[in-house]
């Protein structure tokens, strides 16, 4: 009986597969298939245009990224500290920096020099007319360092009349309407020059204390006669240069040592620190001299 009951059972479980594996159980499980294959298709497609779209997206911002230069320093802010130009530029650097241009105040020097003569300066004679002198002069020496004027005493001494004086440097250039041997009254002309090492026009004329004032020191420009005698020379530079022609003395003014030098119609002459050859010219003078 169970033999029975178990062949039953598997004929009615044949009858039921059966059908399945039929032509039409078949194609339905192909179409399964076709379905199942266009969706992996479709899948894998779709992943393919996904994965491009980032791609080219990816590429499009990397291409617009701007160029990464290096990082400069920043711009240093030090204070420039000037005291005359200009300096080379500066190179780079990481700290601050200061500019530094140091400037010596010099006093103005000429563009050119006149000679210490004993009838003018070379560049003009006495005797000429106080606008040519001064316009020959400053177009030589440039503008004077000091003007000054008096219509009676003078810090030079006594002159012929009142009295124009224009400095350069320790040269002091003398004009007058009065009369000398160069030019007669009434006249303003060139009529004496004086090299000095002191600032005669700061004495008061009319002092007459016990002792004399001390005038302030010059400095600067310093012309010299033809030879190269001039302030500073000393004796025995003098007696080389000009030789007998040289006479030392020694009283007033001053109680000093004084020199003078004949040439030709004129004469030069000055004071000294002392008689020794060693001794050094303090003064130079040519023309009419205040005093005589």
């Amino acid at each position: 009986m169970p033999s029975d009951n178990l062949r039953q059972r598997f004929e009615a479980l044949e009858t039921e597969v059966l059908p399945l594996t039929g032509p039409p159980a078949t194609e339905a499980i192909r179409r399964r298939g076709r379905r199942r294959q266009r969706t992996i298709r479709v899948a894998v497609l779709l992943s393919v245009v996904v994965l491009g779209a980032v791609a080219v997206r990816g590429a499009a911002m990397w291409a617009t990224q701007p160029e990464l230069a290096p990082v400069s320093p920043p711009p240093t802010t030090g204070q420039a500290v000037v005291t005359t130009t200009t300096t080379a530029p500066a190179t780079s650097t990481t700290g601050p920096i200061t500019s530094k241009v140091t400037t010596t105040r010099v006093p103005p020097r000429p563009a050119g020099t006149v000679v210490l003569r004993a009838d003018g300066l070379g560049l003009v004679a006495f005797g000429s007319a106080d606008r040519d002198a001064l316009g020959a002069l400053q177009g030589r020496l440039g503008p004077p360092a000091e003007r000054r004027s008096w219509s009676a005493a003078t810090p030079f001494g006594t002159c012929p009349g009142p009295v124009r004086a224009v400095r350069w440097g320790r040269l002091y250039v003398l004009f007058t309407n009065g009369p000398t041997r160069y030019a007669p009254a009434g006249r303003w002309h060139l009529f004496a020059w004086q090299a000095d090492t002191v600032q005669r026009s700061k004495v008061d004329p009319q002092y007459s204390g016990p002792t004399p004032p001390t005038a302030p020191p010059l400095r600067g420009y310093s012309p010299r006669t033809a030879a190269g005698i001039g302030i500073g020379s000393t004796v025995a530079e003098l007696r080389a240069a000009y030789g007998s022609r040289v006479r030392i003395s020694f009283g007033t003014p001053g109680n000093t040592y004084w020199f003078r030098i004949g040439q030709g119609a004129g004469e030069l002459s000055g004071s000294l620190s002392g008689g020794t050859p060693g001794a050094t010219v303090t003064g130079l003078a040519a023309g009419t001299i205040c005093g005589e």
